[in-house]
């Protein structure tokens, strides 16, 4: 072995050291929630499995499917660990697999997405030239339900100022150190379909988000993907998620409701001007309905309590319409 590489494992030994990894192949974790996606659970285990990584503690965890899932599961033996039973959810299940996790650097992979070649390589080596990042992501491709690619998904370099505005952190390609859960705890159960979005607030409030410019998963877009089909639902959430954060809805988040709304019923955006004033007079009343200090309604109370109770009662940062210190680098909220 050449002095020169020598060297240059010796180095990466002293920033994984430096990071609290243990070597140069720190323990991962990998969790995948999975419901009733038999079709597409054996191409997401194969993802991880296929890395070829030697140091992976990978969980699956079933919430009772009754199409070929388990099945699926039997047939990979002792390559992972499995259970199948009812529980309270997506969330619930990925906390549970965090909680089972022994690795330094965690994961989770939903059963309908896939990581590409080279993804944990590419991870690790991104946490040991940074030692200060929590969270590592890269980015993502989308692709429908037969795996042909439907476009890169929008994600960009870190920046909190435009975390705030939308969500560019691709969940599949994303990993996290396992020291920061400890601190900022696990996901928020009470969130259906923004419980990923919440983590990345929280934890981008104090710690870093270092990206990595390589495709490290697959995203599948289909119409009866939870995100897809509870469109609603999910804006509600983000609103609220907003008002609880930052105390109001952001103006993009409400150009993003009123695109929805007019896809849902396109008749009340027919004339110009009358549409103007629709779509401007909803804009309105999503940011209004989302600002602290108006009442909340029971579903929003119930989501603002759990909210409160995870972030440890964490208040608002910054106060609508004000512009609020970010971090080192100068970014700033805008609220």
């Amino acid at each position: 072995m050449s002095d020169d590489v020598m060297t240059a494992r010796a180095s990466a030994r002293r920033r994984n050291r430096e990071m609290g990894l243990r070597d140069m192949h720190p323990l991962i974790t990998v969790v995948t929630p999975s419901f009733n996606q038999g079709r597409y659970l054996r191409q997401c285990i194969d993802s991880v499995l296929q890395q070829r990584y030697p140091n992976l503690q990978y969980i699956v965890l079933d919430g009772g499917s009754t199409d070929e899932t388990v099945d699926v599961l039997r047939s990979y033996g002792d390559a992972i660990r499995w259970r199948s039973q009812r529980d309270r959810g997506q969330a619930a299940a990925i906390n549970e697999g965090f909680r089972l996790a022994e690795g330094e650097i965690l994961a989770w992979l939903n059963s309908d997405d896939y990581y590409l070649p080279h993804t944990f390589e590419r991870a690790v080596e991104r946490f040991s030239q940074h030692a200060e990042a929590a969270i590592v992501y890269g980015r993502a491709v989308m692709v429908d339900q037969d795996g042909r690619t439907i476009r890169p998904y929008p994600t960009f370099a870190f920046s909190r100022r435009d975390l705030v505005r939308k969500c560019y952190v691709c969940q599949p390609a994303v990993f996290i150190r396992k020291t920061v859960v400890d601190e900022v705890g696990l996901l928020n159960e009470q969130l259906d379909i923004c419980c990923d979005y919440e983590w990345w607030l929280r934890i981008g409030r104090d710690h870093k988000l270092v990206f990595c410019n390589h495709e490290l998963a697959a995203t599948r877009q289909y119409r009866t993907t939870k995100t897809a089909s509870r469109r609603l639902r999910a804006l509600v959430e983000a609103g609220y998620l907003m008002r609880h954060h930052f105390g109001r809805a952001s103006w993009r988040w409400s150009a993003k409701w009123v695109v929805h709304r007019w896809a849902l019923d396109r008749r009340r955006f027919v004339f110009p001007l009358l549409g103007w004033m629709s779509a401007a007079f909803s804009a309105r009343r999503y940011r209004r309905r989302f600002d602290r200090r108006m009442p909340p309604s029971p579903y929003g109370r119930k989501l603002l309590r759990g909210l409160s109770e995870r972030d440890g009662g964490g208040g608002v940062i910054g106060r609508p319409g004000r512009r609020v210190a970010g971090d080192s680098g100068g970014l700033v909220y805008y609220c």
